[in-house]
């Protein structure tokens, strides 16, 4: 991909990176507008309060004044109604099917989806002088330098306590002398090799290792098994390596922090920032902490959309905090629809419905599989309470030289 490339949404929209910019200096730096984009995972088109006020009965009161304060788009789309398709074609610009991905999703310790000289959003925005970040779920491959030993030894340990697989009962020291190994590697062909400066978050919050990842290293070295018990009722959905006393109510809230500590420390340095921030919730593990639970008088689903709505909150009032509020483009939307496993027949009895008035949910064809929440606020530039019923597929964030031509 050429260099002329550009971020379509920023020139479209706000119209301050274009192509053939120069080299950015301190005058241009001034002009660009940091770039926040804020991806939930497995949250229902209908979830959102201010897109179903009819059939919602779930408070979603950050995204839906985000969403008063700039545009609400009603016709938008993800490239699948899965995980991994989306984060590949959200960040690439690139239809999934383009890739190896013809179907599903990116499996446990599979290689990088992403190739290495692949153009991202983060690479494009560091070529203009942004300073990139990644906080949250990845689940888009890394490279995990496996031998076939190690590999095998790792889809060993068996599946969902009570159904789907063995459970196996604990580690056994070799088990923990492997782990050693495999933990104690750089990993590759993750978020850095992306285009993004830095990265801190859990691949895929469900699945193992249960330990967090920094930039291209796992924070500590796994030495247990997670719990047969943290695989029931929506939790976790692999067993496998885990650090002592891992805790799958403690992800959201941590990358809640980081979040709010990343915008923090980039409004002190003189380049604009971009930061990703694919959210591991409402998606199982649904981990919903003491403060949140039973909030909904609904589910548990419930319950962790209305958490998952207070640390967007958080993040949204770390910006405005950091009084870089008014010069950042806050981008946010799903990776797909509502997974009906999480309950939704049980909420929609109670009369709540995920998908809206939509058809379906997550992985169907239909549009509950893949039509989504999707706001965007650029103040100064859009105008506040702006409804778009225009069609808009996630994949025009970037704009492919084939875009920008016609």
């Amino acid at each position: 991909m050429k260099s002329s490339v550009i971020l379509s949404i920023l020139c479209l929209i706000c119209g301050l990176v274009r192509a053939g910019d120069p080299q950015p200096g301190a005058d241009t730096q001034k002009q660009k507008p940091n770039v926040l984009i804020i991806l939930a995972d497995d949250l229902g088109y209908g979830d959102v309060r201010c897109y179903n006020p009819d059939l919602g009965k779930i408070p979603t009161p950050h995204i839906d004044k985000l969403a008063s304060q700039g545009m609400l788009f009603t016709d938008a789309h993800t490239s699948s109604g899965v995980c991994s398709p989306t984060r590949y074609a959200l960040l690439t610009g690139r239809y999934h099917w383009r890739s190896r991905l013809q179907r599903g999703i990116v499996g446990y310790l599979e290689e990088p989806l992403i190739a290495p000289d692949r153009m991202t959003l983060a690479s494009l925005l560091k070529q203009h002088g942004y300073r990139t970040g990644a906080i949250g779920k990845w689940h888009l491959g890394w490279d995990f330098q496996l031998t076939g030993a190690e590999r095998k030894m790792l889809n060993s340990y068996g599946g969902k306590a009570g159904g789907g697989g063995k459970v196996t009962a604990e580690a056994t020291d070799a088990d923990r002398a492997a782990w050693r190994a495999i933990y104690s590697r750089q990993l590759g062909g993750g978020p850095l090799a992306a285009g993004f400066d830095s990265y801190f978050g859990t691949d895929v919050p469900n699945w193992p290792p249960y330990c967090f990842i920094e930039n291209n290293r796992t924070v500590g070295i796994p030495g247990e098994l997670l719990p047969a018990e943290a695989l029931r009722k929506n939790q976790a959905s692999l067993q496998g390596p885990a650090l002592a006393g891992w805790k799958l109510e403690a992800v959201l809230p941590a990358l809640t922090e980081r979040a709010c500590a990343f915008i923090d420390d980039a409004v002190k340095k003189p380049e604009p920032f971009f930061l990703y921030l694919p959210l591991t919730a409402p998606h199982t593990p649904i981990a919903v902490t003491e403060e949140w639970r039973g909030k909904s008088g609904l589910n548990d689903y419930a319950d962790f959309v209305m958490q998952t709505d207070a640390a967007v909150g958080r993040v949204l009032e770390a910006l405005e905090r950091s009084g870089a509020a008014e010069k950042t483009l806050v981008i946010f939307t799903s990776d797909n629809g509502c997974a009906p496993y999480a309950g939704a027949k049980e909420l929609e009895a109670k009369g709540h419905f995920p998908s809206g008035p939509l058809r379906g949910y997550k992985a169907d064809a239909w549009e509950g599989g893949h039509r989504v929440p999707y706001s965007v606020r650029c103040p100064g530039t859009i105008k506040p309470a702006t409804p778009c019923g225009a069609l808009v597929p996630q994949t025009d964030l970037m704009a492919s030289p084939a875009k920008t031509r016609g």
